[in-house]
């Protein structure tokens, strides 16, 4: 990329525009380069990887064995040792944990060190996790399959090289009789009997997890990972995931990042023949790195789908570290803007919502940073001033608060068509925000202390959608914590021993600013540390499903993915089992889309931990769609509204068996850690006609429009202002990868 001279008169006046875009008395060492690739690294070079315990893991594990070799006091030295192994476990080097484990222990008993309970059973939960880990790389890494992980495992995910899950179950066993009520023990000891197939026959009859718990309760179709066979499993680390079309082709291309400091954005183009290709670097995408999340918009309204990556999330004081917007120039290039466009405040986040909040046709965004009592970061109000840059309005808007924000979506609470805005903290009560601007005030202002939408008091990510089809757009938030580990949480749950607050809460919009919790009634028993999450439509009947993927980073949060059936909106089954979604390995981003063209929804995941060792292989779920239910899809151009139509409400009225029935989708990329298509692909269950489908645009005194005349089992776009639809082509591909399937080990080990 071409570098501005550092004396032209534009670089001076981007250099003007962040300083002025800084606070008081915060220091301005220089202007940042204008290619975020460069400023990121520079930041990186200021953090204190010796306090970054969730990552730069590789780098920590040598300033730890600097400092052991060092220390001369034994009881200082043997805690350091301890942290040495649990580093090198981090960094994927499971032999050397396990191996130093061993040295310790026989220290420990040669010196007659007394230990208590804590310290005894920490040391048993390092081995024991150390072998099971050492499994998985032999077997469910470096011997992948597309059954690898799954539970209950079977078939190919049993493992063939049995040494690090014996010994694990060696482990666990004698752990277990020290510490016979421990519910993480028994329940990775199951696991571990499980992955060499003795799972239930051979566990120990005091020990063993009910199988009826790895089990779903109605059929469902087992949906198929053909992520290798179609070249798209990239094996790393959390990140996020956009699936939609950059090229303007009518196909949807992948969009994958890793928040890994040396692990770069993929972009993977949809070939439209059922195969895709890796076009990072001809896009001009190589060298985009450590990027928990992101999420795509139109910031300028030129038809072509720009990205804008999210950094810093988790990382506290250490983490501001710059955002990047990407410009599709519509060239097969993208172009870093970020300086240009005015997004210069560093701030660690990993959400944020694009809509058009004055309705003015042109796109804003919203970022929610994460704030400490004694660092505070704020939310960012991007409003844009419709001429490629965005003025930060944050006081002017009202959101001045500070929290350690971990969603953020915009919704529809008062259906005055100004979109309203959901926040989740981490450690706070959720919050709700009423768009002020129908009165002619461009604020928000919090909801009345009778809208119940607080809890729970630890969460992660929001969504909103309508998932009962009455109309009202309702919210849904999951619970997150680091109290206890997610497996305490799992058995506790299907013992009937957690308290209901920590479950995921789904807020029914009743109309009027009305909201009724409903999640536990509707079946959401079990707590989930959902991190990566999105909804869409399995089954094509017209209800909006949703997965959640755990993202908890300890090795032992090896818990499943859980996906849910939406019921006709009366109630969600849990599907995880029977449908083949129930990874165990850590869920991130997450994006619903028909990658295939064949009507129904498949589901790309970003699979992958926090610490540099925990790689896994991404996972792209195939819709077997059994049931061959009807669909359409609707690709909605704006003119005076924004042109990616971020923010229409759409109401689609069919005919089913003889009555009228409605559906209601609103475009958005879905939930807040993961992005969908802004194409609506709706399913339409056994529906033989569409009688019309009516659309709010998202813009200021425009009318509503109805459309009529499209048909069944096609794909339209629909432009604000035309009478008709457009058909689009679109023809239904055979996902393959062109080549013999065979799984990428692209991360080191």
């Amino acid at each position: 990329m071409n570098r501005m001279n550092p004396l032209s008169p534009i670089y001076f006046l981007l250099f003007i525009l962040f300083f002025l875009s800084c606070k008081p008395g915060e220091p301005v060492e220089k202007a940042p380069d204008p290619d975020t690739r460069n400023w990121v690294q520079e930041a990186f070079r200021k953090i204190d990887t010796l306090a970054m315990k969730p990552s730069f893991n590789t780098e920590r594990v040598i300033l730890i064995k600097a400092k052991m070799d060092k220390e001369t006091d034994p009881t200082k030295k043997i805690n350091l040792a301890v942290d040495y192994a649990q580093e090198l476990l981090k960094c994927g080097r499971a032999k050397e944990c396990i191996e130093m484990m061993a040295s310790i222990t026989k220290v420990l008993k040669v010196n007659n060190f007394q230990l208590d309970n804590d310290t005894k059973r920490n040391l048993y939960s390092i081995v024991g996790i150390a072998y099971l880990r050492y499994g998985e790389i032999e077997n469910c890494l470096q011997n992948h399959n597309h059954e690898s992980c799954f539970l209950p495992i079977q078939g190919d995910g049993v493992h063939t090289l049995p040494f690090g899950s014996t010994q694990a179950i060696q482990q666990y066993k004698n752990a277990l009789k020290e510490f016979p009520d421990d519910l993480e023990f028994k329940y990775l000891l199951n696991i571990a009997y499980m992955t060499l197939g003795k799972y239930p026959d051979e566990v120990p009859k005091e020990y063993l997890v009910n199988p009826e718990w790895f089990k779903s309760k109605i059929n469902f179709p087992r949906y198929h990972d053909v992520a290798a066979e179609v070249g798209v499993n990239k094996n790393g680390l959390a990140g996020g995931v956009v699936v939609d079309d950059f090229t303007n082709d009518g196909w949807l291309d992948i969009v994958i990042t890793s928040w890994g400091p040396h692990e770069e954005l993929v972009f993977y183009k949809n070939n439209g023949d059922g195969t895709f290709s890796d076009q990072t670097k001809a896009f001009g995408l190589d060298g985009q790195v450590s990027i928990l999340n992101l999420n795509q918009t139109d910031y300028n309204n030129d038809g072509w789908l720009d990205l804008l990556l999210m950094r810093g999330g988790w990382w506290q004081k250490n983490g501001d570290i710059p955002k990047t917007l990407l410009m599709n120039t519509g060239k097969g290039k993208f172009e870093d803007v970020t300086l240009k466009a005015g997004i210069t405040k560093l701030a660690p986040s990993q959400t944020s919502a694009w809509a058009d909040y004055n309705l003015d046709g042109w796109i804003d965004v919203i970022v929610a940073n994460e704030s400490l009592s004694d660092f505070q970061r704020g939310i960012d109000v991007y409003i844009n001033q419709k001429d490629g840059t965005f003025k930060l309005e944050s006081a002017q808007w009202g959101l001045t608060m500070n929290q350690f924000y971990k969603g953020v979506t915009a919704t529809y609470a008062n259906d005055d068509k100004y979109p309203d805005l959901y926040f989740s903290a981490l450690a706070d009560s959720n919050s709700l925000f009423i768009n002020q601007s129908m009165s002619g005030n461009n604020s928000f202002s919090l909801a009345g202390p009778n809208v119940h939408v607080g809890a729970p008091f630890r969460s992660f990510p929001c969504w909103s959608f309508d998932f009962d089809n009455n109309g009202y757009e309702d919210l849904f938030v999951s619970s997150y914590s680091n109290d206890q580990t997610p497996v305490n949480y799992w058995m506790q749950s299907h013992m009937g021993k957690v308290d209901p607050v920590m479950f995921p809460k789904l807020y029914s919009n009743q109309g009027n600013m009305q909201y009724k919790e409903v999640g536990a009634s509707m079946g959401l028993t079990e707590v989930a540390f959902t991190m990566g999450c999105n909804f869409g439509d399995l089954n094509t009947d017209g209800f909006l499903d949703f997965y959640l993927a755990t993202g908890n980073p300890l090795f032992q949060a090896l818990v499943p993915n859980k996906m849910y059936l939406n019921m006709e909106g009366k109630r969600f089954e849990d599907v995880s089992y029977a449908g083949g979604f129930a990874n165990i390995q850590k869920g991130h981003g997450v994006s619903f889309a028909d990658l295939d063209h064949d009507g129904d929804e498949d589901m790309y995941v970003v699979i992958g931990g926090a610490v540099d060792g925990d790689t896994y292989f991404n996972c792209l779920f195939e819709n077997p769609n059994p049931d061959k239910n009807n669909w359409v899809v609707l690709k909605l151009v704006g003119t005076t509204a924004n042109k990616a139509a971020i923010g229409a409400r759409v109401a689609i009225s069919v005919e089913e068996n003889g009555k009228e029935r409605m559906i209601y989708r609103t475009v958005s990329s879905g939930a807040s850690f993961g992005a969908n298509s802004l194409a609506l692909e709706v399913g339409l269950r056994k529906s033989s006609k569409i009688n019309s489908v009516q659309v709010q645009w998202p813009c200021k005194d425009c009318p509503d429009q109805v459309f009529e005349g499209l048909a069944i089992n096609k794909a339209y776009e629909l432009l604000q202002g035309q009478p008709q639809g457009k058909e689009l082509q679109y023809t239904a591909v055979k996902m393959h990868g062109g080549g013999d399937g065979t799984m990428k080990h692209d991360h080191h080990m």
